[in-house]
């Protein structure tokens, strides 16, 4: 399958964009893109790959071009053999990689392995043929139920909106009121420094 039929999704999936940013936490799936490797390349630095599209054997480089680390969102589809597609958008960096692989690589493959808590398995394979500069990439099938749900987790999906946590209420502080935690923790920093107490803050009393 060719980079450019990969790379033909929605129009209105390719309006639409999102804020690219590393991500805070572990993921719960993993999304690794390998460029073909030259075949006299040292089994230390590639690994061999069966190319189910191409029809050919090949090798691979071990080390990723990009990978879920540069994935700012995704737009998973269902597609007509019953898998899932996806459209990757790739933060900055993943959007450089991108673009020297394919300018660097044309004619060359590029492998898609998906993995989750059951396993890793070889999604598809892609030929490059053209120079790939908008850090859009999209995988046309193969990706399973279970993929796509720890994908949403994951990642911002283009078209939705994010939810934002609400902010918790402040406390407001009256002043001269009395703070009888905020007063013990000055007093235990105060005895700590060699400092002697503040004194005991005291409601006045109201005349009779």
């Amino acid at each position: 399958m060719k980079i450019r039929n990969a790379l033909a999704i929605t129009a209105a999936a390719l309006a639409l964009c999102a804020p690219a940013g590393a991500m805070s936490k572990k993921p719960k799936v993993t999304v690794r893109f390998h460029a073909e490797a030259n075949t006299r390349d040292s089994g230390t630095f590639a690994m061999p790959a069966r190319l189910v599209y191409a029809q050919r054997d090949a090798v691979i480089n071990r080390v990723p071009e990009f990978s879920e680390r540069q994935i700012a969102a995704i737009f998973p589809f269902k597609t007509a053999d019953g898998t899932w597609g996806c459209v990757f958008k790739l933060d900055e960096q993943g959007r450089i990689r991108l673009e020297t692989m394919s300018n660097q690589q044309r004619g060359a493959a590029i492998v898609v392995f998906i993995g989750t808590k059951t396993g890793q398995h070889q999604v598809m394979d892609m030929v490059i043929d053209r120079p790939v500069t908008t850090g859009i990439i999209t995988v046309q099938r193969g990706l399973t139920d279970l993929e796509v749900e720890f994908l949403r987790k994951d990642f911002h999906v283009l078209g939705t909106v994010k939810k934002e946590k609400p902010a918790k209420e402040k406390k407001q502080e009256i002043p001269g009121a009395i703070d009888r935690e905020r007063d013990a923790r000055e007093n235990l920093a105060r005895q700590k420094s060699g400092k002697p107490p503040a004194a005991e803050a005291t409601v006045p009393r109201l005349p009779d």
